[in-house]
């Protein structure tokens, strides 16, 4: 039997690790907590015409709902019949309230050049 074997030791005040656990705990809850105040984002819709949409979002976490944002977009571009759409901004009122006209395009309009297909931003995988 071997007798230098120390019993597993509980971490003490002045473990360097300690204090790296907490950071990283402490990180863990505050994104979670910004992603919940994502998830409170208001949008607006305007219809423009009968391929524009103006979305007006006011979020406290504005950087959160570029996602969101992208998929409602393709979302109502394929709600209304087109396959790919632009997002021109319209303002940006403070870091957490902006606007962008989405403007939607049928497939083989040369204006849609360089525009987001609706159903690949869907395809990709979300927050």
């Amino acid at each position: 039997m071997n007798h230098d074997l120390k019993p597993l030791e509980r971490a003490s005040a002045s473990d360097p690790s300690r204090g790296f656990r907490a950071a990283s705990r402490n990180l863990l809850v505050a994104a979670i907590a910004a992603l919940g105040v994502g998830a409170c984002a208001s949008v607006q819709e305007y219809p423009l015409a009968p391929n524009m949409v103006r979305l007006d979002v006011d979020s406290p976490a504005a950087p959160f709902v570029r996602d969101r944002t992208l998929r409602r977009a393709a979302e109502l571009t394929l709600e209304n019949g087109y396959s790919a759409f632009r997002l021109d901004p319209v303002y940006v009122e403070a870091f957490d309230q902006f606007g962008v006209t989405v403007v939607m395009f049928s497939a083989g309009d040369p204006r849609a050049q360089g525009a987001l297909d609706a159903a690949d931003v869907l395809r990709r995988p979300s927050w």
